[in-house]
């Protein structure tokens, strides 16, 4: 707790939680506002904080217009959607992340090692080879979400040993799985070059072309989501500790393991459905979260989505101006940005500087 004192006024204590929390919000709203800045047609920063304060419900119509229509509709229909998605897609991953590690006791784990992002695939190639006929416009979304919570079931119940789940066969099982449905996914494109180039992007990631509607439903799932396991945090630090510590305290470790995985699966599906493969965000995310906040998830949670939030539209940022009049997959700049943060938290890992 700190004193913040100015002339002869002192303000009330503020903890140091709250105040890493307020700096962080803060930053996430300045990218938001200069990630939607970034286009081939200049609309000027203020005109862009004035939109979307004109959109805030009840108090919108207070803010004054300095912005036109032509701007108004840039900003909303193209530029929004996919600020406000790497926005939610990064704090998916990332959520995902911090709870996946948690459950495996490994901190080089993510929500993509147990079948999501294999079975996400599968279902978005077997959409692509069909068509949209057959869920219309959003078969690759809706199959892409649905074979990965199907791909992630069968691992979890595959990993079933004397009525209960050990992380180990999990992971095993998982990485197993998750190969052999790889394979299916390689065997499908080499046996169509159309659906090679249709993937492509699919397999990068890519946050480009999110509509409103799939962003109403992937926010509100992955809100949802994210708030379900924010009150799982004591059972989740509990499995932190091991299982056995976990039972000793009166958590019912089996039912706490398989309600944050589905809940996780949903979430992180839900997010990969519109945005494709993302890798990084939910491995290296949830370390900078608790480097900064401790090791509890009650605040490592809440704030991995933050920043998960921040890391991915910062890379999207960059996939938008890194190479002129080229957009490139987001997948391949948070690859770049992720494999040496990661390098170094492993060597913060291997020198005992670590908050666990």
């Amino acid at each position: 707790m700190v004193d913040i004192e100015v002339g002869a006024f002192k303000f009330k204590k503020i903890s140091m939680f709250a105040a890493k929390t307020a700096i962080i919000i803060f930053f996430l709203i300045t990218v938001v506002v200069y990630s939607t800045f970034i286009g081939s047609v200049y609309i000027p920063p203020l005109n862009i904080a004035h939109i979307y304060l004109s959109q805030l419900p009840l108090v919108g119509g207070y803010f004054p217009y300095g912005f036109n229509q032509t701007q108004f509709l840039i900003v909303v229909l193209v530029r929004e959607p996919e600020v406000l998605g790497a926005v939610v897609v990064g704090a998916a991953l990332a959520v995902g992340g911090t709870t996946v590690q948690s459950v495996f006791r490994n901190p080089i784990t993510e929500p993509y090692i147990i079948g999501i992002s294999s079975g996400a695939t599968l279902g978005a190639v077997i959409a692509l080879s069909m068509g949209t006929a057959i869920f219309g416009p959003y078969s690759v979304q809706l199959m892409a979400f649905v074979f990965s919570l199907l791909v992630v079931f069968i691992i979890y119940f595959m990993s079933f040993r004397t009525g209960r789940v050990p992380p180990v066969y999990l992971l095993l099982t998982g990485i197993a799985i998750s190969l052999f449905v790889s394979a299916i996914v390689g065997l499908l494109l080499f046996s169509n070059l159309r659906l090679q180039n249709e993937t492509f992007s699919w397999l990068l990631g890519s946050l480009s072309g999110i509509t409103w509607p799939e962003l109403a439903l992937v926010s509100t799932v992955v809100i949802g989501t994210s708030l379900v396991l924010s009150m799982l945090w004591k059972n989740l630090d509990a499995l932190q500790m091991g299982e056995p510590h976990a039972r000793s305290i009166g958590v019912d470790v089996e039912k706490t393991k398989l309600a944050a995985l589905v809940i996780t699966t949903v979430g992180v599906s839900a997010a990969v459905s519109v945005s494709g493969l993302i890798g990084f965000v939910g491995l290296v995310i949830p370390h900078l979260a608790r480097m900064i906040f401790g090791g509890s998830n009650r605040k490592v949670i809440p704030m991995s989505a933050l920043l998960g939030g921040i890391f991915l539209l910062l890379s999207d940022d960059l996939s938008r101006t890194l190479v002129h009049n080229e957009v490139l997959p987001v997948g391949i700049i948070t690859g770049l940005i992720g494999v040496p943060f990661f390098m170094y938290m492993l060597s913060r890992i291997s020198r005992g500087n670590y908050v666990s």
